[in-house]
Formats: structure tokens, C-alpha cells, sequence
């Protein structure tokens, strides 16, 4: 065995031992298609948040944004309210009821309305 051929032997191993550590503590990777200026929005979120030292790194900041809006849910879930066609709760309204929705394409369905409206929960007076 050559000295190239030990030391892509232990490159391999230690990937190997990499990926069993992540896979031991629950890490999941998977790749993300980003067009260019979604690339620029998440470096700019990654700057802007990562103030006032080095911007946080993309895996950082889309691990931060998953935690904030998952936080923001139960906001958002309650100003959406319910269907005012089904009573259900939104966003999930009739599809509960039956998959893609048992009253979409009806005018007063609110999956034919907005589907999908995700708003800022802050924001006053919206519906």
C-alpha cells in the first residue's frame, strides 16, 4: 500500500467516523437549491444576525430561522383563525377533513382564497 493509498484510507475513515457521530446525535444533512438571489437574501440574513461579530454561517442562520418561525406558529395559526366555509382551523381548514381540501375551489374556501398565506404575526388588522 502506498503513502497515497494509507491516506485516502484514513480520509475515508475519518468521513466515516463523522457521519456516525451526526448520525448518533440526531444530525440530518441534506442538500439545499438555492437560485442566486436567494443566496444573497440568506448571506445578507447571515451578516445582519450575525452582528457584531463574523456573520453566522447558513447552516446557523436556517437553523435560527426553523426555530423562530416554528416559536411563531401558535401567532400565527390563532390570527388565521377559522374557515369561515368549514369551521376548521387554519391553515389546515377542510383538508382535515379530506386530503386537498374538502371545499377547495369553492369561492367562500379559504384554501381557494389564499392558500397558501403565511403573514408576519406582527402585523395589526390582517386576516
Amino acid at each position: 500500500m502506498t503513502s497515497q493509498d494509507r491516506v485516502r484510507e484514513q480520509g475515508k475513515r475519518r468521513a466515516q467516523n463523522l457521519r456516525d457521530r451526526r448520525k448518533a446525535i440526531g444530525l440530518t444533512t441534506f442538500p439545499v437549491t438555492l437560485a442566486k438571489t436567494e443566496l444573497e437574501k440568506l448571506d445578507a440574513v447571515c451578516a445582519f444576525f450575525g452582528q457584531p461579530t463574523e456573520p453566522y454561517s447558513h447552516d446557523e442562520a436556517i437553523t435560527a430561522m426553523i426555530h423562530r418561525l416554528h416559536a411563531e406558529i401558535g401567532v400565527i395559526s390563532e390570527r388565521l383563525g377559522r374557515c369561515e366555509k368549514c369551521g376548521e382551523q387554519l391553515p389546515e381548514g377542510c383538508a382535515k377533513l379530506m386530503k386537498g381540501g374538502l371545499f377547495r375551489g369553492d369561492a367562500l374556501c379559504w384554501h381557494t382564497i389564499n392558500r397558501v398565506r403565511i403573514f408576519d404575526p406582527t402585523r395589526q388588522g390582517e386576516r
